[in-house]
C-alpha cells in the first residue's frame, strides 16, 4: 500500500531538487532549464515509486523493482544528447547533459525514499556548479575575437602569438562564416599581455575587426 503523504513528500523533494539544478542552467541560458530539470526529476521519482510498489510485493519479497527504474538510466541519454552542440572544434552542453542525468538520479533517489542520499547529492551538485562559476573569477582572463580577410593575415597573427613569451592560450577556435571572413577566438589571455598584444595586432593589415570579450 502506498502512503499518500509519503508519496507527496517524495514528489515534492524530487521536483524542488530538479528545479534547483535547473535554475543554475537557466541563469546562463542553457537549453535545459528549471522546467526541464524539475520535470525530469519528477518523472524519475514517479517511475521509481511505481517500480517499487507495483513490481515488488513487500510481503512475499518477490518481484522486480528495478524493471521500470532501469529504463530511466538508458532513456535519459537521448534527452541529454539533445543539449550537446558541436561548432567546429568546440563542444557545448556537456555540463547540462550531465546535470540532466544527475537530476534524474536524484529523482530516483527520492522516489526510493533515500532522502539523505538525495539531499547529499543535490548539495554536492550545486557546489560543483557554483564553485566552477566562482573559480572563473579567480583567474583574470580575457578572450579576443579577431576577424581577418585572408590566410596571409592568419600567418602574421600566429607569428606574433608564437613570439610572445608571456602569452599563454588555453583555447583557440577557428571558423569561417558565410560572409567569407575568418574568425579566430583566443581564450585565456591575461590582462598584463593584453595591451601589448592589442598594439601588435593594430599594425597588421588584413584585420577586419578585434573584439575584446571580458569573461567576468
Amino acid at each position: 500500500m502506498i502512503l499518500t503523504y509519503d508519496v507527496i513528500l517524495k514528489i515534492f523533494f524530487a521536483t524542488i531538487a530538479g528545479a534547483a539544478i535547473g535554475y543554475n542552467r537557466e541563469k546562463i541560458n542553457r537549453p535545459a532549464g528549471i522546467r526541464t530539470h524539475a520535470l525530469l526529476s519528477l518523472g524519475s521519482c514517479i517511475l521509481t515509486i511505481l517500480s517499487i510498489y507495483v513490481f515488488f510485493d513487500p510481503v512475499t519479497k518477490m518481484g522486480d523493482p528495478g524493471r521500470i527504474a532501469a529504463q530511466i538510466v538508458s532513456g535519459i541519454g537521448f534527452l541529454g544528447a539533445g543539449t550537446i552542440l558541436k561548432n567546429g572544434n568546440k563542444v557545448k552542453g556537456l555540463t547540462t547533459a550531465a546535470t540532466l542525468w544527475v537530476a534524474a538520479s536524484i529523482g530516483m533517489t527520492f522516489g526510493a525514499g533515500e532522502y539523505f542520499i538525495g539531499f547529499s547529492a543535490l548539495i554536492a551538485t550545486l557546489i560543483i556548479l557554483y564553485v566552477n562559476k566562482f573559480s572563473k573569477h579567480l583567474t583574470d582572463e580575457t578572450t579576443i575575437e579577431i576577424t581577418v580577410k585572408d590566410n596571409k593575415t592568419i600567418k602574421r597573427i600566429l607569428d606574433i602569438l608564437n613570439n610572445n613569451e608571456d602569452l599563454i592560450l588555453k583555447n583557440v577556435d577557428f571558423s569561417q562564416k558565410n560572409d567569407g571572413l575568418l574568425y579566430f577566438i583566443f581564450k585565456g589571455i591575461e590582462p598584463k599581455v593584453l595591451s601589448k598584444l592589442q598594439k601588435q595586432l593594430a599594425y597588421l593589415e588584413g584585420i577586419e575587426n578585434i573584439n575584446i570579450i571580458d569573461e567576468h
